[in-house]
């Protein structure tokens, strides 16, 4: 490959970590799925880190999330090398996947804790029938359904089934 292409391939995976660090994404971790994804070869440990110049142990653990995440899945060794990977090329499943994640670890605490504070306060309004209670319990409500409202929203997006192969192109 020539010393253009490269510096493009290596502008394009730059801008790619600078734009998926909105989903939480660290720099590294995108840098890795952005090789592997502009590479026609399946690459081992030490080719990644080589050309993103980076310890091998940094690569080899940022390679467990990213196949956590089903971003990256294993590929069968080069000769004689260790085990090799390759990117997933299906965006909508792995932000679905992401999405998934970020809900059961950040959203499902916080959406359970509003659930048993709302019925804490209708409990309590019941009983003592103030408006203050009342009107935190509607609150409360609405806030439950603006996060069930975000739940449904993002993983609605296989929804957009019919739009799906745009992404795709046609290389994988």
């Amino acid at each position: 490959m020539d010393k253009d292409v490269k510096e493009a391939r290596a502008k394009a995976i730059d801008a790619l970590a600078s734009a998926i660090g909105f989903w939480g994404i660290d720099p590294l971790e995108a840098k890795i799925w952005g090789l592997l994804f502009l590479s026609q070869e399946r690459l081992c440990i030490a080719e990644l880190a080589a050309e993103l110049q980076s310890e091998a142990l940094a690569v080899e653990a940022k390679l467990k999330l990213l196949k956590r995440l089903g971003a990256v899945k294993d590929a069968p060794p080069k000769d004689g090398q260790e085990l090799c990977f390759e990117a997933e090329s299906d965006f909508f499943q792995i932000l679905q996947t992401v999405l998934k994640e970020r809900r059961e670890k950040e959203m499902g605490d916080a959406l359970q804790e509003i659930i048993d504070q709302r019925a804490f306060v209708e409990y309590k309004h019941d009983e003592e029938n103030d408006p203050e209670l009342k009107f935190l319990a509607s609150r409360l409500e609405k806030l439950e359904g603006f996060i069930h409202l975000i739940d449904r929203a993002m993983f609605g997006l296989r929804t957009f089934a019919g739009i799906k192969g745009i992404f795709r192109g046609k290389g994988k």
